[in-house]
């Protein structure tokens, strides 16, 4: 991929935007694993992911993993 491509989703509220453009933050569990993603856009719109996992045998595999969710009620313009 080039540093030109972008990278655009939606999120819950269908409101488009490319992560890959924007800060993160991240939680962690004690085994290392990303709880949480949050993407914070234009210092107010917040959107966040989050990832559950199941351990087999002695791995943690990705259970399931949420859509961005649009946490500040706010519409990009």
């Amino acid at each position: 991929m080039s540093a030109s491509t972008r990278i655009v989703v939606k999120d819950t509220d269908g409101i488009t935007f490319d992560p890959t453009s924007l800060p993160h933050a991240y939680t962690y569990d004690t085994h290392g694993n990303m709880l949480t993603d949050t993407c914070i856009e234009a210092g107010s719109i917040v959107r966040v992911k989050t990832f559950t996992y199941e351990q087999i045998g002695e791995a943690w595999v990705v259970q399931s993993e949420t859509a961005w969710v649009n946490q500040s009620g706010l519409a990009a313009e």
